[in-house]
């Protein structure tokens, strides 16, 4: 039985709630289009639950960009 998926250790993980949510709904849409899964997950498991799995496990995180200026 996989463990239960807690909002608080996805915070941990991704401390922004609104980067957590962009990043989660875009790589839902990616599962739900049949990108390969990076962790394993139920069959019973939504697209979102899936994409939280795979933050909880490391496998998707975020970075920012520099911005470039130049003069």
């Amino acid at each position: 039985m996989k463990k239960e998926i807690i909002y608080d250790e996805l915070l941990e993980r991704i401390p922004n709630k609104y980067i957590l949510t962009i990043i989660s709904g875009q790589r839902a849409r990616e599962i739900g289009k049949g990108d390969q899964l990076l962790t394993k997950c139920s069959k019973k498991d939504t697209d979102v639950k899936k994409a939280f799995r795979e933050i909880l496990d490391g496998k998707i995180g975020y970075e920012f960009a520099e911005d470039k200026v130049e003069d």
